[in-house]
């Protein structure tokens, strides 16, 4: 095994959650490997606190890097680190020409990566699987015979629910990081729920009437409900928010007032986590809390769905548009929006009823993943 390594997630947080079992594997079948995480500025103190990343660098792919010449320098900068081998889990061009120029021995990424002659092994990416054992198929050649049938073993049968090798990371996160709104909530004996309703892609959002019938549900079942989102889903949270004419304190506005760090935190200690196909779904993963993911547009079957954590998959799945793109649209590709308004908000509170079992129906049921 090479003793540099150097990881090239995707450039989502979502993606390189996803990722985070690769350096955990690699470390386990190589103890001796120092490896090296490329990651956009936003993500890097995240990915420091990960116990198997040896070292970071940041990679600004739009800013004192991008172009052409933009990729020499940087190039210059991975050459002079004597990196022994790469692996790329991004399919931009970009990420190839860099690896390539960088001029690192051994560099692998997936057939279907653009200019993807530039690498010196290629790995089929099975589309079948959940994108945390597609990543670890990148890797599986040069992993020790042990760890090496142990990922072999995820691709003939899935997942081993009760097994923590293989599972999702986020930084453990302490409670003088979040703020005063954030502790205050918590400290509040009453159990709550995460709702998150936004996404980047409107055909991946859940209707806001379902939401907001869900949260009045929650409310009646004795919940507090958190509602969260990035700045840009301030429309969609505000909405689901608005005139519900419940209690005071029982649903609290949280979109776009949460840094990354207090997000985990405040998922992590929910009871359970009702999501769109976001990145709500993978942290909920990650912190293996109950999980309620809304899939519309889009399908767990592309290899997005939950990861290890009990989780229920509702979706209108008899439906000739769906999935209408592997990432979803901005918009409706028929108008009729059937993938967004044909879950009801009974069969999501069905599946969180499911979820919320006693303590002993729920061992028995512990890490299962369902779809609806």
């Amino acid at each position: 095994m090479a003793k540099r390594v150097l990881i090239v997630p995707k450039g989502y947080f979502g993606d390189i959650v996803l990722t985070s079992p690769v350096f955990e594997t690699l470390k386990r079948s190589s103890p001796e490997i120092h490896i090296t995480a490329l990651i956009p500025r936003q993500f890097v103190e995240f990915v420091k606190r990960d116990p198997y990343v040896d070292e970071t660098i940041v990679f600004d792919r739009r800013g004192e890097f991008s172009g052409w010449s933009g990729i020499k320098r940087f190039a210059e900068e991975l050459r002079a680190k004597n990196f022994d081998l790469a692996y790329s889990f991004h399919r931009s061009p970009r990420t190839s020409l860099l690896l390539w120029r960088a001029g690192i021995p051994t560099r692998v990424g997936y057939t279907d990566s653009l200019l993807s002659f530039l690498y010196t092994r290629r790995v089929h990416k099975t589309p079948r699987f959940h994108e945390v054992v597609r990543c670890l198929e990148l890797i599986s050649a040069d992993l020790s015979n042990d760890i090496h049938e142990e990922v072999s073993s995820l691709t003939r049968s899935g997942p081993v629910p009760v097994s923590n090798f293989f599972s999702l990371r986020v930084p453990d996160i302490s409670l003088d990081e979040v703020s005063a709104t954030i502790s205050g909530y918590l400290a509040a004996p009453q159990p709550f729920v995460v709702l998150s309703p936004g996404s980047a892609w409107e055909t991946k959002r859940w209707s806001t009437r379902g939401f907001r019938e869900v949260t009045r549900a929650l409310v009646g079942k004795g919940y507090r409900v958190a509602v969260v989102g990035a700045p840009d889903d301030s429309a969609v949270c505000g909405e689901v928010c608005q005139d519900l004419g419940l209690s005071e304190g029982a649903v609290l506005n949280l979109c776009g007032r949460t840094n990354m760090l207090e997000l985990i935190y405040l998922i992590r200690h929910a009871k359970a986590v009702v999501c769109n196909d976001s990145l709500a779904l993978h942290l909920a993963s990650a912190t293996r809390v109950p999980t309620v993911a809304v899939f519309c547009a889009t399908s767990p079957l592309f290899g997005f769905g939950p990861w290890k954590n009990r989780a229920i998959v509702v979706e209108k799945s008899d439906l000739f548009c769906k999935p209408c793109r592997r990432h979803g649209s901005r918009r409706c590709p028929t108008g009729t929006r059937a993938c967004m308004e044909g879950v009801s908000s009974s069969e999501v509170l069905r599946a969180f009823d499911a979820l919320a079992l006693d303590d002993s129906k729920r061992r028995c049921a512990s890490s299962s993943l369902h779809i609806v």
